[in-house]
C-alpha cells in the first residue's frame, strides 16, 4: 500500500471505531522490500510512527520525511560506532564522563576550543602534555570520540605503543603503510 493508503485506511478505521493504536506487526512483504532496498531497521519502528502519523495527523509526507529521518539518524549513529570502534578509541573515555569535580586545572576557553574541533578544520595538530594522571589520554580519547562523531576518521595509539610500532616498522619496511 502507498502512504495516502496507509492513512486513509487508518482514518477508515477510526471512523467505524476501530482501536488505532494497536498496530500489528508489519507485513512480511514490506520487511523484505525494505530488505532489499537496504532500509530494513525502518520496519522495527514502522508501527510506532504509522501509530505516531495516526494520531498527529501526518500528511504521507510528512510520514515518510519521519521514517526517513529516523533511517538517517541510525546510518549516522553506526557510522560514528563503526569509526570509534576502527580507531581503537576505549568506549568509556567520552567528553560526557568528564568528572567535573577532580583536582585538575585546566583552561576551560582551551578546552571548549578543542572541543569544537576547529584545530581539524584548520589543518593543525594537538599535541597534550601534562603531569601523570592529569587525564591527556582521556581527553585525547574524548577528543577522537568527538571527531567520530563528526564523521572523521581517526587513529588511538597511546605513544608508548606507537614509538613500538613504528621502531618495528623501520625493520620489516612496513613504516609507509602504518603512516597512511
Amino acid at each position: 500500500r502507498t502512504p495516502q493508503g496507509v492513512v486513509r485506511d487508518a482514518a477508515l478505521r477510526r471512523t467505524q471505531g476501530e482501536q488505532v493504536g494497536a498496530r500489528p506487526p508489519v507485513e512480511p512483504a514490506r520487511v523484505a522490500a525494505l530488505k532489499r532496498l537496504r532500509l530494513g531497521r525502518i520496519a522495527e519502528t514502522l508501527p510506532e510512527r504509522l501509530a505516531l502519523a495516526e494520531k498527529q495527523d501526518m500528511s504521507p509526507e510528512e510520514l515518510l520525511l519521519l521514517l526517513l529521518t529516523d533511517e538517517i539518524g541510525r546510518r549516522d549513529g553506526a557510522a560514528s560506532a563503526n569509526r570509534v570502534r576502527d580507531a581503537g578509541l576505549p568506549p568509556q573515555m567520552r567528553i560526557e564522563q568528564w568528572d567535573k569535580t577532580t583536582k585538575v586545572s585546566f583552561d576551560k576557553r582551551l578546552l571548549n576550543q578543542l572541543t569544537s574541533l576547529r584545530f581539524l578544520e584548520d589543518h593543525k595538530h594537538v599535541v597534550i602534555l601534562g603531569a601523570v594522571g592529569v587525564g591527556k589520554t582521556f581527553l585525547a580519547s574524548a577528543l577522537g570520540h568527538i571527531a567520530c562523531r563528526h564523521g572523521y576518521h581517526v587513529r588511538f595509539l597511546r605513544a608508548d605503543a606507537m614509538l613500538r610500532a613504528l621502531r618495528q616498522s623501520r625493520f620489516d619496511n612496513s613504516r609507509d603503510a602504518m603512516m597512511t
